[in-house]
């Protein structure tokens, strides 16, 4: 009954793109049914079939089913015995010509406590520096896996992220199509694909940008078990507006230039704690709706959140405030070169609040060990190759004449 309510309410009604085709981001299978996630943003009500095909891309008779679209971006489909990619069409007809793998999301209890879902990188300020010192300092407070969404980024900064993802601590989903769409609604959608992407997977996730930080007085997880009743499904934080008044450097050159250019070392003035634009950790899988947009200021009792995305909870569950002595999400946030708002600091009175002494000490460490090893290059010694290994294959002798490959 909740779900037709704000269907009718029409609380995730965003009638944007509507030029695009639809082409699936991802589908998950969860213990009881499936979730599809779209790349238009603009069927939010409409009908489409549910498409199943086997392990070999054959489609299995008879199985079509019509869902809705909602919220928006996100068709909800029962599970089929056998099926193994997914896709969607208008009518049962229609040619599905690539359907998307399922994704398993069918666990008794989730993988992970914490996960982090990052807004999509896009932009031509450098992110290497920035993506090293984001997974560190959220690893510092507990957690234990990211989901990031890729726009736009420079093949030196992915060599960072595809570390990561050999480490196993991140999923990368490159958001792309032959669609010219503004930054903005890709944030969109990637906010309904990577709620998503978190349900059964970690018990707690949140949406922020590369550019913020949660800081809390005792470790995040510590502070999420302390307050969980079980039946808590949403904890707000407020936002700590930092000047952030210069780009990331290009590349890596040496320890020294990381250490300085870390951007919690190198920016610490702010205005003070604020609840204007403030964000929330989430239940993934006890949040029926996500939105970005800021619907209602005043809190109803089907839980519509405050600025930059909105929840439906399920029945029965709540949501929690915390106050800044216990939790602040950091935003570095520039004051120059922006779309809206330069200068924001302007008339503000500023203080210093840098990090605690011995997080910042052991994040250094951390953030450095992880840059050598990804950017800092150890030259050939060409003394040690076997004449044998390049004399065999006629190439130089690579004391000679180095062929590199990267």
């Amino acid at each position: 009954m909740s779900r037709w309510l704000w269907m009718a309410l029409d609380l995730s009604k965003e009638n944007n793109q509507n030029y695009t085709s639809i082409i699936l981001i991802g589908a998950y299978v969860y213990p009881e049914y499936i979730s599809i996630t779209l790349n238009s943003q603009f069927m939010v009500k409409q009908r489409l079939y549910c498409r199943y095909f086997d392990c070999k891309k054959q489609e299995i008779y008879g199985s079509e089913w019509q869902g809705i679209v909602f919220p928006e971006s996100v068709v909800q489909c029962p599970r089929r015995i056998g099926a193994e990619f997914v896709g969607v069409s208008r009518e049962t007809e229609e040619e599905i010509k690539n359907p998307m793998r399922l994704v398993f999301r069918n666990y008794d209890k989730p993988v992970h406590d914490l996960a982090i879902c990052v807004a999509p990188l896009y932009g031509s300020e450098p992110k290497w520096i920035q993506i090293v010192e984001f997974i560190e300092h959220h690893k510092m407070e507990g957690a234990t896996f990211f989901y990031f969404h890729i726009g736009n980024i420079s093949d030196y900064d992915r060599r960072v992220l595809d570390e990561y993802v050999n480490n196993g601590d991140i999923e990368v989903k490159v958001m792309q199509e032959k669609y010219e769409r503004p930054f903005y609604a890709w944030q969109l959608i990637e906010i309904q694909d990577c709620h998503m992407r978190a349900k059964y997977h970690s018990k707690w996730t949140t949406f922020i940008d590369i550019d913020e930080r949660i800081s809390t007085s005792n470790g995040l997880l510590n502070l999420l078990n302390s307050v969980d009743n079980g039946k808590l499904a949403e904890v707000q934080m407020p936002i700590l507006n930092i000047v952030k008044s210069g780009n990331a450097p290009e590349k890596y050159e040496n320890e020294e230039q990381v250490r300085r250019e870390m951007i919690s070392m190198k920016y610490n003035k702010t205005a003070g704690p604020t609840w204007d634009a403030s964000k929330a950790l989430i239940r993934p899988e006890k949040v029926s709706l996500v939105i970005w947009m800021n619907l209602y200021k005043d809190r109803l009792q089907i839980g519509i959140m405050s600025i930059h995305y909105a929840v439906a909870l399920d029945p029965g569950y709540t949501t929690k405030r915390i106050n800044h002595q216990r939790i602040v999400l950091r935003h570095y946030r520039t004051n120059y070169d922006r779309e809206n708002s330069n200068n924001w600091e302007r008339g503000k009175r500023l203080t210093e609040a840098p990090l605690p002494l011995e997080f910042s000490s052991e994040l250094r460490k951390r953030v450095v060990e992880k840059v050598q090893d990804v950017y800092e290059k150890v030259p050939v010694n060409c003394s040690t190759i076997p004449e044998y290994m390049w004399k065999s294959r006629k190439f130089p002798d690579p004391c000679e004449r180095m062929l590199i490959t990267w």
